[in-house]
């Protein structure tokens, strides 16, 4: 990917913009990485970037990307998507001065076991 300034032009490796949204993916909160939470953040970071749940592309209205996650069981959707698409798109646009146009999350599944089940049913 190539950012052109009023200095010349800026290369920028796939490799190297996978590891921005994968550091925005491993910040927020309810995005389900890896069974350890509690693991160092390079184990996270390479939880966030592994098996192609990162794509990116160039469009010509700005980078798009897609991403696939999981969510934490009990966390809502909806708002865990939305802080995602804030984070990686500020990360994005602020550490590699590229602008975001569109950001892509499918949710493929739910990690962990739901903290209100009692006995074999669920507590309303």
């Amino acid at each position: 990917m190539k950012i052109e300034t009023g200095h010349g032009i800026i290369s920028i490796t796939e490799k190297a913009l996978q590891k921005i949204v994968a550091g925005a993916i491993a910040e927020t909160e309810g995005v389900a990485l890896t069974a350890n939470e509690s693991a160092s953040l390079p184990e996270r970071l390479r939880a966030a970037g592994r098996n192609g749940r990162i794509a990116l592309r160039m469009g010509e209205a700005g980078l798009e990307i897609e991403l696939r996650i999981d969510v934490r069981f009990g966390m809502r959707i909806q708002e865990v998507c939305r802080k995602l698409r804030d984070n990686v798109r500020l990360s994005v646009e602020k550490l590699a001065g590229l602008p975001v146009h569109v950001i892509e999350v499918a949710v493929e599944g739910l990690s962990g076991t739901r903290a209100d089940r009692v006995g074999g049913a669920f507590s309303v």
